[in-house]
């Protein structure tokens, strides 16, 4: 293990052999994308904006692909290059373990399963230079060794193409339930997941799963707010929506004690503001439509705003 350490290390030295101040500040900016902060804004937009059935389905992977991540963070517990050597440069030193990386597998993860959905050229272009940029960025800030990146991509690909053959299966059966026996198997699902592994970090995937499912599977069957909406009523959802997100997320965290338990409440409040607090929010100040439902086949997403 050491060794392999030893040889990331260098690695990790050879890619900051080219730092400039342009890299510098390229790096720092497109690590945003990989960022908790990013994903708070970035699922939100598409399953308020462009296509409420497209981001339900991609939330899950994105929660269940960042689960499977601290779960296996915690199970090799291996060291960040910035941990190791302190002649490195890292301008945002990241806590916790290194392997895999989880900005690297989060891209591969959330771009590459938009890609297989939208199947345009663009979307394949995203999903394969998104990850690069941010796998050779994490090197570059001193946050991964080329080990944790390789890895997060691999598994990232792995869960896109494992979910792409069973998510066709599995979602129209969980469609066709009752809303009590989808909010029984939001509840199952996270008491499953808190009973295997449940951490500080892990709380904030859980608390998101089961408060945004079990609210959306409310908001499915009584509301069925629009995506859709002309330009100026989108902008305004997202000013509305995302600042309570990110009131509740400062709020909650100022009030509740940094601990499993408070953490997944924390974020299963915040789930419910996005799965229903908002949508109805939404249809209340006639924002959004609402009393239909979207096609779901890939082939008729579409991600142009109405209007």
């Amino acid at each position: 293990m050491n060794d392999l350490i030893q040889w990331g290390l260098a690695v990790v030295l050879w890619v900051q052999t080219f730092r400039n101040p342009l890299f510098d500040q390229f790096f720092l900016t497109i690590n945003f994308l990989g960022d908790e902060e990013f994903y708070l804004m970035f699922l939100p937009v598409v399953f308020w904006c462009l296509h409420k059935t497209l981001g339900m389905r991609m939330g899950v992977l994105f929660l269940l692909s960042f689960y499977a991540n601290q779960w296996l963070k915690d199970l090799f517990t291996a060291p960040r290059p910035h941990q190791v050597s302190d002649k490195l440069y890292a301008p945002v030193k990241y806590s916790g373990y290194g392997i895999p990386s989880g900005h690297a597998q989060g891209t591969a993860t959330v771009w590459g399963y938009l890609a297989t959905q939208l199947r345009k050229p663009l979307w394949w272009i995203l999903a394969l230079g998104i990850p690069l940029l941010i796998s050779v960025g994490r090197m570059y800030m001193g946050d991964h060794f080329p080990q944790d990146v390789i890895a997060g991509l691999v598994i990232g690909v792995a869960l896109v193409t494992a979910y792409a053959v069973l998510e066709p299966r599995v979602a129209p059966w969980v469609v066709a339930q009752s809303l009590a026996i989808k909010i029984a198997l939001v509840v199952i699902v996270s008491l499953a997941l808190a009973f295997l592994h449940l951490t500080v970090d892990t709380a904030v995937l859980i608390g998101t799963f089961l408060g945004f499912y079990g609210s959306v599977a409310l908001e499915e069957d009584r509301l069925r707010f629009d995506a859709h909406a002309i330009w100026w009523k989108q902008l305004v959802k997202l000013a509305i929506g995302l600042a309570v997100v990110f009131g509740l997320r400062l709020g909650l965290k100022a009030i509740f004690p940094v601990n499993e338990w408070f953490n997944l409440l924390r974020y299963a409040i915040i789930g419910v503001w996005i799965g229903l607090g908002a949508p109805w929010v939404f249809v209340m100040a006639r924002l959004a439509g609402h009393g239909k439902r979207e096609p779901t086949a890939p082939a008729q997403i579409e991600l142009t705003p109405a209007g």
